[in-house]
C-alpha cells in the first residue's frame, strides 16, 4: 500500500508534467524535500556508460547555501565521493552521521560546500542501467528505509517525465 503523502507527491508531479523544464525541476526537488523532510535535494542524470553524472537539478537551499566559487555540474563516478555510492552499489545508500563516517568513498567536500550532516541517495534504473541519481540531505532525524521506499516511486515517475524534457 502506497503512503498517502507519496500518492499526493506523485499526483503533483504528474500534474506538472507539461511545465517548463526549470519549473518541473523545482517541483521534483520540492517533493523530494517534503516527502523525506530534508533540507536539501538534488538529482543528476547518468550517461549510458554509467561513468559520468551530470547535475540537473538542486533545491534552492542546496545551492543557496553553497558558497563554492566553481560549481561543477559534471562528475566522473570514479572521482565522486559518497554520493556516487548509489551508482557503484546500485542501491539506495543512507548515511546518518556524515561527519563521523569511516568509509573509503567519503572524500569530504570542497570549501564552501553546504555542510552535510545526513545524506540519502538512490539510483533510478531503466533497462538494468542507472539513469538518474537522486539525493537528499540534512533531515532533522535519521534517514530510514521508509524514506527510500517513499522517494523511489516519486523519482521513478519523475524520470519518466524528465527524460522527455532533457
Amino acid at each position: 500500500m502506497v503512503d498517502k503523502n507519496v500518492e499526493l507527491a506523485l499526483f503533483r508531479i504528474k500534474q506538472k508534467a507539461d511545465s517548463p523544464l526549470n519549473e518541473f525541476k523545482n517541483v521534483i526537488n520540492n517533493e523530494m524535500c517534503m516527502i523525506t523532510t530534508s533540507l536539501i535535494a538534488y538529482f543528476a542524470t547518468m550517461n549510458a556508460s554509467e561513468n559520468v553524472l551530470t547535475m540537473v537539478g538542486w533545491s534552492d537551499a542546496a545551492m543557496g547555501n553553497c558558497a563554492m566559487i566553481d560549481k561543477p555540474i559534471v562528475y566522473k563516478i570514479e572521482e565522486t565521493g559518497l554520493w556516487g555510492d548509489a551508482v557503484r552499489e546500485r542501491k539506495a545508500v543512507i548515511t546518518n552521521d556524515y561527519q563521523n563516517l569511516q568509509k573509503p568513498t567519503k572524500k569530504g567536500y570542497p570549501e564552501g560546500h553546504v555542510t552535510v550532516i545526513g545524506h540519502m541517495n538512490l539510483p533510478v534504473m531503466e533497462n538494468g542501467k542507472v539513469v538518474l541519481v537522486a539525493g537528499v540531505g540534512n533531515k532533522n532525524s535519521e534517514y530510514t528505509q521508509k524514506d527510500v521506499s517513499d522517494l523511489q516511486p516519486i523519482m521513478d515517475e519523475a524520470w519518466k517525465i524528465l527524460k522527455a524534457k532533457l
